[in-house]
């Protein structure tokens, strides 16, 4: 449940949005990266609704036994933008996401930004993340300073505002249910696979909802987004 304080927060996080916004989305857009983490697994079962079968009149749909997510899963780093994706790290099992190698993850990031997005870093990068402590520790904090990043603000509590978790991760993860993976490259090739066929319109339609998720925060006063 979201405090008064919580709702607050997203309230004026969603009307500076905005305000940055003003009447230059594909300008704003251009210059937004933005990062989050998120499990892979070598299997992840379909949903009830999306394992439906269609069966004719009078039969008796197949029985269902109730699957178990692999135990076998890579936490993976996304860094992208209104272009597509910039970066993409799978932590090796074994290895923590700290203070020491998320820094070292944005600076991979920015150089990625120098290779793949010619003037962008000219232009002004407006980085986007989530309030996870490694992400707003000071050494991270300091490493995007360093870099000439300019942070837009994400309240806490706030996946429905995370274009990541919204849009992202969500279409990512229903491309990939129901399949077996026999280990884990064929895991990464899979993601990788499903955002090389992606146009840019499609990253950029990602990012451009933010701009109506705000405003529908705005109208709820700060509650949660149902869709």
């Amino acid at each position: 449940m979201l405090t008064p304080f919580d709702k607050q927060r997203r309230l004026q996080t969603s009307k500076d949005f905005l305000e940055l916004v003003g009447d230059n989305i594909d300008e704003i857009c251009d210059r937004i990266v933005t990062v989050d983490e998120t499990w892979v697994r070598q299997y992840d079962p379909e949903s009830k609704q999306e394992s439906i079968q269609w069966t004719k009149k009078g039969e008796r749909p197949p029985k269902k036994f109730k699957v178990q997510k692999s135990a076998s899963k890579l936490m993976a780093t996304f860094f992208w933008d209104s272009e597509g994706v910039l970066l993409i790290d799978y932590l090796t099992k074994g290895t923590t996401m700290n203070g020491q190698y998320y820094p070292n993850l944005l600076a991979q990031a920015r150089e990625a930004v120098v290779q793949k997005r010619r003037g962008k870093l000219s232009r002004g990068v407006l980085f986007l993340q989530d309030n996870a402590s490694v992400h707003t520790a000071r050494v991270s904090r300091q490493a995007l300073k360093d870099m000439g990043f300019s942070e837009i603000d994400h309240p806490p509590y706030s996946p429905d505002l995370a274009p990541s978790d919204y849009f992202l991760f969500s279409n990512l993860k229903k491309k990939l249910r129901g399949r077996r993976f026999v280990d884990d490259n064929q895991m990464k090739m899979a993601v990788e696979s499903h955002f090389d066929c992606k146009e840019k319109e499609y990253f950029l339609g990602g990012l451009k909802a933010l701009y109506t998720r705000c405003e529908k925060c705005i109208s709820l006063e700060g509650d949660y987004i149902e869709k």
